[in-house]
């Protein structure tokens, strides 16, 4: 991709990211002045109002409002890197888990614990009470004795960050949710927020019960290290009985951090999704598809951007709404370049469209062939639905070809010579890799090995309908794009390439057909198995949506398109309606 292009989107995505985490720092410092107002409620309404008062002007509370706003900018720098990062696929559990103990991983699970850590310092100091100081008063004899429930509560704020980077670790892709109807980012946040207060309560909840558990097992090594380290004496009220352990303000107190804790990790995340998902305009290029005269990110570069999927799904997201609502920036894609007169906007539309739709296709149908058919499948491993191939390419630029393509020697042509030695060679290695396979086809036939090296379909179907959005998107746009070539598209550079997309569409609705009635759909269910439900049972509606739309509107020159009888035959369902 060119410079321009990068800075192009390096600013868009820096732009929005800024806003999200300011806007968090902003919802940060409301949630921290409500637990401030409610620590020091009173009966006196006036002392109450002059407390609160004095603690928000006070010189430690800016001092604790800029520790939380770096890491509410630390956080943001976390989430920046999930959302700008290409997804990749594990295929087992062992893959799996060399992805998440990666230096990365690692160290965005030791950010989250210090930020647990932090937050709970923060909110023991500002609401005040008994659990605000570390030292306390000595039951018996003089001087100060170490307070344990304060430390109980502050290696809570640890359990928490840690708890949470378990729980979600970050090796499982981050699907993009997109409003289906646009809304104000103060609506979209207030409608997410009470979808998952329930998930966060209940999820608090377990965290509390995990802590105290872990605590009451092993909290005499932590107490025993505590007073190692420090010259105090032990206190009178140590948490050794269950009593102690399960008093009422100490477990609500826990419960408060808890929630508060990942309250204030799935706001940045919200926040970061808002902003992040907000539809953008893209321009229409004029001079070619992929012209260096202009330095705006244009529409054409933003959907051919597989290693940034943020900026690929807003790049879909501006086709499907110029398809069905903006005329005057559709009538752009059925315009001719001048000079030259070639339809750059449409063809790099449709090539990506259908590049995409192709290589779902293929995955879908690498699911649903059998283990010891995918030997012999044609395809590679499982590739990125957003991935392009560039080998028979038959969209580009609609040249043709003056010179025939002549395949490539094989090498069963070999004869003499150097040419056996090479045949020879190749006769070896091809030898050797089908021992390769046949030795691990074995070891996987092991039931221990299989469960930890062996491919499993849940992961592989999830992997491949994650990517279900931008199809939905390019299936609508392209759809659209043909309905409205019909009155709009003075050129007919259109009408050339109606065949291939039924054709396409076609091949789409099949292979979700055949992964429907296949044995995987009836797995075990998951935990994020109804999204993904809900992402293929939408994918099928698009796509026959997306049919029902082509097959209406050119019902009338169905003969004029020259299309194969078996195709005809497999639309005849929607030209009765019976699909």
């Amino acid at each position: 991709m060119i410079e321009t292009v990068k800075k192009s989107c390096k600013e868009l995505l820096v732009q929005r990211m800024l806003l999200a985490s300011v806007s968090s720092v902003t919802l940060q410092f409301f949630l921290v002045c409500c637990l401030v107002l409610f620590a020091n409620l009173s009966a006196d309404y006036v002392h109450w109002l002059h407390a609160t008062w004095l603690a928000f002007t006070s010189l430690r509370m800016w001092i604790y409002l800029l520790i939380l706003t770096l890491v509410t900018f630390l956080q943001g720098y976390l989430c920046s890197k999930i959302y700008l990062r290409s997804p990749s696929y594990h295929k087992s559990r062992f893959a799996r888990l060399c992805a998440i103990l990666t230096t990365q991983n690692l160290l965005l699970c030791a950010s989250y614990i210090v930020i647990g850590g932090v937050l709970v310092w923060l909110y023991l100091s500002l609401m005040g009470g008994k659990y605000s100081s570390p030292v306390i008063e000595c039951s018996i004899g003089q001087g100060k004795c170490l307070a344990e429930r304060y430390y109980f509560l502050l290696l809570s704020g640890c359990w928490s960050g840690l708890y949470y980077s378990v729980k979600n670790n970050n090796v499982t892709r981050r699907y993009f949710r997109f409003p289906i109807i646009a809304q104000s980012k103060f609506s979209r946040l207030r409608r997410s927020v009470y979808t998952i207060l329930p998930t966060l309560i209940l999820s608090s909840i377990w965290s509390t019960m995990y802590y105290t558990m872990i605590y009451f097992f092993l909290g005499s090594y932590y107490r025993t290290a505590l007073y190692t380290i420090s010259v105090r004496s032990e206190p009178s009220e140590a948490l050794d009985t269950v009593s102690r352990l399960l008093n009422f303000m100490l477990i609500s107190r826990l419960w408060l951090y808890q929630f508060l804790f990942v309250l204030t990790i799935s706001s940045i995340h919200l926040l970061f999704e808002v902003y992040m998902t907000e539809w953008v305009w893209f321009k229409i290029g004029t001079s070619g598809a992929f012209s260096t005269d202009d330095p705006e990110l244009t529409l054409a570069d933003a959907i051919s951007m597989d290693k940034v999927p943020i900026m690929q799904h807003l790049g879909y997201l501006d086709l499907v709404n110029i398809a069905q609502k903006e005329q005057r920036r559709r009538i752009l894609l059925f315009t001719l370049s001048q000079p030259g007169g070639h339809p750059y906007n449409w063809n790099c539309v449709v090539q990506r469209c259908m590049n995409l739709l192709k290589n779902f296709t293929i995955d879908l149908n690498t699911i649903c062939l059998k283990p010891q058919d995918r030997i012999v499948y044609s395809s590679p491993t499982l590739t990125t639905t957003g991935t392009t191939s560039m080998q028979h390419n038959d969209y580009l630029y609609r040249m043709r070809k003056l010179v025939q393509d002549i395949p490539p020697p094989t090498m069963a042509t070999c004869e003499t010579g150097a040419k056996e030695t090479v045949c020879n060679s190749w006769c070896f290695q091809k030898f050797i890799k089908q021992k390769r396979d046949a030795f691990v086809a074995y070891l996987l036939s092991k039931p221990l090995i299989n469960y930890i090296f062996g491919e499993q379909e849940d992961h592989k179907i999830r992997y491949v309908l994650s990517n279900g959005q931008l199809v939905i998107w390019a299936a609508e746009a392209i759809s659209s794009l043909t309905v409205f070539s019909l009155t709009e598209d003075s050129y007919g550079i259109v009408q050339k390439d109606v065949p291939t997309i039924i054709y396409v569409l076609l091949s789409v609705k099949q292979a979700l057909d055949k992964l429907h009635k296949s044995s995987m759909s009836t797995r075990k269910v998951q935990t994020d198995d109804k999204l993904i439900r809900e992402i293929f049972m939408s994918l099928r509606s698009a796509i026959k949506r997306s049919l029902y739309r082509i097959v209406t509107n050119f019902e009338p020159y169905i003969n004029e398109l020259y299309l194969e009888p078996v195709k005809i035959e497999q639309l005849q369902s929607y030209f009765n309606y019976k699909e």
